[in-house]
């Protein structure tokens, strides 16, 4: 009898210390599981992306009258806005609608004027607000193949920055534009002089989706010959941005 309780009382010692030896164990798992990390630095597991700053068309008018034996073209005034490091130019798209994202992310209808983007190539060094960089935009597609613009058609322009790393940023304010100086000289019914837009007492909805220079919108603030732009300090209507 005496044996079996010295048994007893020495198996409770021995699993009382393991117990204990356990629990300095687990109080010490916390301590060493933070060896070798910079708690000075939060640690997160995402990257955040800053959106790519989207550039806005200034200005873009038709150069030449659709009676003039010259095949149309535009002239296209913006301002170099972006600043990202990795900034290479803008994307010039042109289409016969205003586009959807889609379209322009898919780079189809994407002006290029010697076969690689970015259709004009600017630096974060170059923005300016006080500066207006302007090109002539002479074809609708000016590599293998060109294909001229058209007289008397409406066309979309719309631009996006490019960085080195090939992402975009969104799309501009989509800009429409007559291929003519003077819409008015442009058959009934071509897309340049609707039927609605020969009517001078058109009202202010159509007016408003009317090209400059037509009878319903006529060119009244700017230069017809040289496509309305909006003298300093005008808006539309009776000219064009």
């Amino acid at each position: 009898m005496g044996s079996k309780f010295r048994v007893l009382q020495a198996w409770l010692r021995s699993n009382l210390k393991n117990r204990i030896l356990a629990a300095v164990f687990w109080s010490l798992v916390p301590f060493f599981s933070f060896c070798g990390i910079n708690t000075d630095v939060t640690q997160s597991p995402y990257v955040f992306v800053t959106p790519v700053s989207v550039p806005q068309i200034f200005s873009i008018v038709a150069i030449y009258d659709n009676i003039d034996p010259h095949k149309p073209e535009y002239s296209l005034g913006y301002y170099i806005t972006n600043e990202e490091p990795q900034f290479v130019g803008y994307n010039l798209y042109i289409t016969f609608a205003i586009p959807s994202a889609g379209e322009t992310l898919s780079n189809s209808n994407l002006y290029l004027e010697n076969g690689v983007q970015p259709s004009f190539p600017a630096l974060a060094v170059q923005a300016s607000t006080a500066n207006l960089t302007t090109h002539t935009v002479a074809n609708l597609q000016a590599y293998a193949p060109i294909q001229m613009f058209q007289k008397c058609e409406v066309y979309t322009f719309t631009m996006r920055a490019l960085l080195n790393t090939g992402i975009t940023s969104n799309m501009s304010t989509p800009v429409t534009r007559c291929s003519t100086t003077y819409p008015d000289h442009c058959g009934t019914d071509t897309s340049c002089n609707p039927s609605a837009c020969t009517v001078s007492s058109c009202s202010v909805s159509i007016r408003d989706s009317c090209p400059v220079g037509t009878a319903c919108n006529p060119c009244t603030k700017g230069n017809q010959a040289t496509g309305c732009r909006c003298p300093s300090g005008e808006t539309p209507p009776g000219c064009n941005l």
